[in-house]
This record gives C-alpha cells, sequence and structure tokens, in this order.
C-alpha cells in the first residue's frame, strides 16, 4: 500500500467519524414546522444526566435553512415531567445565530416534555416535543457514568431523607412523650414522698 493511499483511507475514516457524529446530533433533537418557520428543539447537552447543568435549545430557522435571530417576538418553554411544571424564557445564545436557551438542572432521570410558546415572524407558536428515541435524549441517571464508585445524586439523597424523615420526627414525638411521662411520674413520686414526710411529722408531733 502506498503512503498516498493510506493517507486516503485516513481520510476517509476521518469523513465517515465526522458524518456519523453529525448524523448523532442531528438526530438527538426533534425538528417542527410552524409556517415558513423550522424550530429543532431538544437539550443543549446531550446526553443529558441527571443533577448537571444543561439547557432547553430551540434552533430557529427559515424554509431554506437560514438561522433565524430577529423573531419579531419573544418565546418561552414550560418544562414537563410528570406533573411538575416549570415556565422559563428562551434567550438568544450569544454568538450563535438563531439559537433561543434556556438553561435548566433536570434534577431526576427520567422523561420531559418541552412546551414551545410564543411569537416569531408574525407566527403563533404552539408547539411541544417530548424525549424519546425518535427525537431528543430523556435524562439518565448520572450514575450510569460514575466510576469506580456509584455516589447517590442530590435528588436520591432527598428523597431518602423524605422517607425517613417521617420516621425521625415519630422518634422524637415519643421520645418527647416519654419524657413528659417521666416528668409527671417523677412530680407524682415526690408529692407521694412530701405526703409521706408530712404524714410521719404529724404521727411523731401526736405521739409526743
Amino acid at each position: 500500500m502506498s503512503r498516498h493511499e493510506g493517507r486516503g483511507k485516513q481520510s476517509a475514516i476521518a469523513l465517515t467519524a465526522l458524518l456519523l457524529a453529525t448524523v448523532t446530533t442531528v438526530a438527538a433533537h426533534e425538528t417542527k414546522t410552524v409556517g415558513d418557520l423550522r424550530l429543532t428543539i431538544g437539550w443543549g447537552d446531550e446526553p443529558a444526566f441527571s443533577g448537571f447543568r444543561n439547557a432547553v435549545e430551540v434552533d430557529v430557522a427559515d424554509a431554506a435553512g437560514r438561522p433565524v435571530s430577529d423573531l419579531g417576538g419573544a418565546l418561552s418553554v414550560e418544562v414537563a415531567f410528570g406533573d411538575e411544571r416549570k415556565g422559563l424564557s428562551l434567550l438568544p445564545a450569544r454568538g450563535q445565530p438563531g439559537k433561543f436557551r434556556a438553561w435548566l438542572v433536570p434534577t431526576r432521570p427520567g422523561t420531559y416534555a418541552f412546551h414551545i410558546t410564543g411569537s416569531a415572524r408574525g407566527l403563533t407558536i404552539d408547539t411541544t416535543s417530548t424525549c424519546s428515541q425518535q427525537t431528543f435524549a430523556c435524562v439518565m441517571d448520572v450514575s450510569e457514568i460514575q466510576f469506580p464508585v456509584r455516589d447517590p445524586s442530590a435528588g436520591q439523597l432527598a428523597d431518602r431523607i423524605s422517607r425517613e424523615l417521617p420516621r425521625a420526627e415519630g422518634a422524637m414525638a415519643a421520645a418527647a412523650s416519654a419524657r413528659r411521662l417521666a416528668v409527671v411520674a417523677i412530680a407524682g413520686a415526690l408529692l407521694a414522698l412530701a405526703a409521706a414526710v408530712g404524714l410521719a411529722v404529724r404521727k411523731g408531733r401526736a405521739g409526743a
């Protein structure tokens, strides 16, 4: 094999790797069409892990694929996780035309949905994208990449505390009740002792 052939194969391998990386990145977002605009929705960093800062990311482009920076309006996102909801403003990303972000720290792994609303170029925007294998990545538990030891996340610790807190409060209440009973018992004993001493004194006086 000649030196030129070797270089050609290396270039082909590098180009293939770059194309695969590009396809993976594109597949990690979902594109919605609203009028003559295309909104590409997903996480700013994928894969997304619980407990790490990330961002809801929306790329706005026209029908020709050109970035649209001047919306002539504003966009916001409502992030949904189970029954929880959080509204955030989508702000322009500095130095990246057509890209809008809302910073967020997803604290639990699982399924997230982004409801994008607002207006752009006179169009009303109202669309939802939910994470899946066909759209954008769902949030993974950070323990999946921890090594050599998997430490509990802040969310897992909070869940444990929530589970154990009622037990601790019950134990404290029981201890407080026991202390009150002990004080009552001691007071009763002291009263009984005082009564016995008083009776003994009276009997002594009567005998004298």
